[in-house]
């Protein structure tokens, strides 16, 4: 059995803008920015240049520091009063970064009702003013403007995006007499788009797993966009909303998964699964998932493909680092993506 897993770098393969920084270009032509995460990422991405893509990273960095001072932020609570952040102005500008939000807390002059989310959001003739109950509140606040963030990246794809899907085409070399399961760690449906379910590169009956949820025209797809697990750290248990793992589950992109699991877990099948990564980075906050489905079968097989040398480079350590340096050994090979005999990614001429 066959099985495909795609990463973003499939996609970029195809001539797709789905980088996040393609998404934060996008939106710099707009001057009224209001979603905090995402004049945060712009701001981060001004200070590090157009390279910078690690919004995952970014998002628990920010988390990291906010849990830090969560002493700090409760002191200024008080029942009779509610807390407001600096005013984040309308216009675009490099003021805001998240992780100086501590110390940015005042006390309110004023009372203002909150629901049962304990923020409350004021619009005033010089910017948006933010308040918070208790710092529950000020999760919560956080977490709902990511996840408005996210609504406005599947629209991005689905209106700008996906509408170029059949652009640039590549020769898909895949053997022709297996089952393939599709792993797709994007939000895109590039296979299905330019590569038929009933060619020859795929059986009548695929299995497509969205792991993090599909595009849509609707505000409903329900993204996953987070961060990695972090059980080991001393990190406040209301964060939990923000990493994967937990929005896998409450999104349900999480049973498909755990259907292949089962398909190939299942002992009464002669099964030997062939693994091929395909434009996905095997960064840390897909470990947890990626090193149980690599360990479901013994005998098992992962071909990893990549497009430079130093990808090859970043791909070596961090498969190591999900499944250790025996079972590269034994079980990994690397090719590269554009290899005429071997590759699986090959330009048309």
């Amino acid at each position: 059995m066959d099985i495909l897993i795609l990463g973003n770098g499939f996609d970029l393969a195809h001539g797709l803008k789905t980088r996040y920084t393609d998404f934060l270009n996008y939106w710099k032509k707009d001057k009224k920015v209001e979603n905090v995460w995402l004049r945060h990422f712009i701001n981060r991405q001004q200070k590090l240049g157009d390279k910078w893509i690690d919004l995952e990273k970014e998002i628990y960095n920010v988390i990291k520091e906010i849990n830090k001072n969560l002493v700090l932020i409760t002191n200024y609570y008080k029942d009779d009063l509610l807390s407001k952040l600096y005013p984040f102005q309308k216009g675009y500008d490099n003021s805001l970064d998240l992780r100086k939000i501590n110390s940015k807390f005042k006390i309110s002059p004023r009372i203002y009702e909150t629901d049962e989310k304990e923020y409350t959001i004021v619009e005033r003739v010089d910017g948006l003013y933010y308040y918070f109950k208790t710092y529950k509140g000020l999760i919560n606040f956080l977490y709902d403007q990511l996840r408005d963030f996210t609504n406005k990246f599947n629209k991005y794809l689905s209106t700008d995006v996906l509408p170029n899907i059949g652009n640039k085409k590549l020769n898909f070399n895949l053997s022709q007499d297996k089952t393939i399961r599709v792993l797709n760690f994007n939000y895109t449906n590039t296979y299905e788009e330019l590569y038929d379910p009933h060619s020859i590169y795929a059986d009548a009956n695929p299995k497509y797993i969205y792991i993090h949820g599909k595009v849509c025209d609707s505000n409903d797809c329900n993204l996953v966009l987070g961060t990695q697990s972090f059980s080991n750290e001393e990190i406040n248990v209301e964060f939990n909303v923000f990493k994967k793992h937990n929005q896998r589950q409450m999104f349900g992109t999480i049973e498909g998964y755990q259907k292949l699991l089962n398909e190939l877990d299942d002992r009464r099948r002669i099964i030997t699964p062939t693994f091929h990564i395909i434009g996905h980075s095997l960064d840390r906050t897909d470990h947890n998932i990626l090193r149980l489905i690599f360990k479901v079968r013994e005998k098992s097989k992962i071909n990893i493909y990549y497009h430079n040398p130093d990808a090859h480079k970043r791909l070596i350590n961090n498969i190591t680092e999900i499944i250790g340096e025996e079972e590269v050994m034994t079980k990994v090979r690397f090719i590269d993506q554009e290899d005429p005999k071997r590759g699986i990614l090959i330009p048309k001429k």
